[in-house]
């Protein structure tokens, strides 16, 4: 194989892309780039490797793009008559549009907080088993906090309920999510997108209502 090396060859494109701390997609702006270009002895195959140190033009948040491509996987577009080449794009820390982690972790018990993260870490990187997982550890790890009591998931959700934790209609709701972790775990069976953000869209309306609502409330009767 050979290969060739540029530098610099993307510096200063635009780029519309997911941004870890803006909501939505913003402009991003390639502050450095190298390039690997290989090809084969016989010159019939070509892979492209490109690594870029990105800025958001928003709020300047600084991130890495990876772009990869090869011959071999170029396909014919029917819709617009012309051989094209795909490209996989990854970008790091990795994220998807709009879910940002909750604000204020600080309120919350380190404990949970690191479950949170790396649930949150593995939705946002495409692991959707081991979200799917990671919800079902984290409401686990709410009941420990609690010490809800009962010999499963399940019951220990309801005991919250008994505590004052969490409301009737709040407990039911989060059972959804708890079979959901459980298909995960036990059929090893990724969920879908949409039901994974919905998952989470629960847990971290569990994690504001236990935990930082309460703390903000504290707060306040000491005015």
């Amino acid at each position: 194989m050979k290969q060739e090396i540029s530098y610099d060859k993307t510096t200063k494109k635009i780029y519309k892309l997911p941004c870890q701390q803006c909501s939505g997609k913003t402009n991003h702006v390639v502050l450095s780039s190298i390039e690997q270009h290989w090809t084969n002895d016989e010159n019939d195959i070509e892979e492209w490797d490109n690594f870029e140190i990105i800025g958001c033009r928003g709020c300047n948040d600084i991130s890495f793009r990876r772009t990869s491509s090869c011959t071999e996987d170029q396909i014919f577009n029917e819709q617009i008559g012309e051989i094209i080449l795909p490209e996989t794009e990854k970008l790091f820390p990795n994220r998807v549009i709009g879910r940002q982690q909750i604000k204020e972790l600080y309120l919350i018990p380190p404990e949970v907080v690191r479950i949170y993260k790396e649930t949150h870490d593995a939705l946002c990187a495409g692991l959707n088993i081991l979200a799917g997982v990671g919800i079902r550890i984290l409401i686990e790890s709410i009941c420990r906090r609690k010490k809800a009591q009962g010999k499963n998931l399940k019951i220990k959700i309801n005991n919250l309920v008994s505590k004052g934790v969490l409301t009737q209609k709040g407990a039911s709701i989060l059972h959804k999510t708890r079979l959901l972790g459980n298909k995960t775990a036990h059929k090893g069976s990724p969920p879908p997108d949409d039901h994974l953000n919905v998952a989470i869209d629960i847990v971290e309306n569990l994690l504001q209502t236990v935990y930082i609502i309460p703390n903000k409330t504290k707060k306040l009767k000491k005015i």
